[in-house]
């Protein structure tokens, strides 16, 4: 990015961007857009979004880091609360692994309108290292918690476990995003997930 959006008024106006080059895509497609169009779209002059960037290109890749930042953070604060449990080992698992699956479906497909068009944007846009790296950190994070909590059946989800769980769901998020998956079918597609996870760690079928 040209200039760093320090102020709120600032932050606002990257935000508008953002929503405004989403929902253009959203609509119409990739093919025809501008950042003239960008500009109308959002409500400022052509030269505003030049502040800030210096091509769509250079937009498309503050996207997704904005949007992968922000979908890690959300995954972080997630598992630092169960860190901070007093009895970290005694969480309930279950609870622990919807709600972990939760936040990435949130992060990673889904959520608000709005934001289900920044997501799938970004999938369209990001190359293969962004999505690697992001996934690493997932894993890395996952590690860290599992390590951490020590929990008894937590202690099965090894490194590769972790690999390959966590870019299974990914992928599968990543694939209903960009397919346009009903936003009714999310309920399914979350007990779906829950209970693979829930199966490598040898615990009782969730459903609800």
């Amino acid at each position: 990015m040209r200039k760093q959006p320090t102020q709120k008024r600032a932050q606002l106006t990257i935000e508008a961007i953002y929503q405004a080059t989403a929902q253009l895509v959203d609509k119409e497609g990739m093919t025809g857009l501008s950042t003239n169009k960008i500009a109308h779209k959002a409500g400022f002059s052509v030269g505003t979004i030049y502040q800030y960037f210096s091509s769509k290109d250079e937009l498309f890749r503050a996207m997704v880091k904005h949007s992968r930042v922000t979908a890690l953070a959300e995954v972080n604060t997630y598992l630092y609360e169960f860190e901070s449990l007093e009895v970290p080992s005694d969480l309930d698992l279950e609870v622990f692994i919807r709600g972990y699956i939760c936040i990435l479906i949130d992060g990673f497909a889904f959520g608000p309108p709005l934001r289900r068009m920044v997501t799938r944007l970004c999938w369209m846009v990001e190359s293969p290292e962004e999505t690697a790296d992001t996934m690493q950190a997932l894993v890395m994070r996952l590690i860290q918690f599992v390590n951490y909590i020590q929990h008894p059946q937590l202690k099965l989800l090894t490194e590769t476990r972790c690999f390959v769980l966590s870019r299974t769901i990914i992928g599968c998020l990543r694939s209903a995003s960009l397919e346009r998956l009903d936003p009714s079918s999310v309920s399914e597609l979350t007990n779906t997930l829950v209970n693979m996870v829930v199966s490598q760690l040898e615990l009782n079928r969730v459903t609800g």
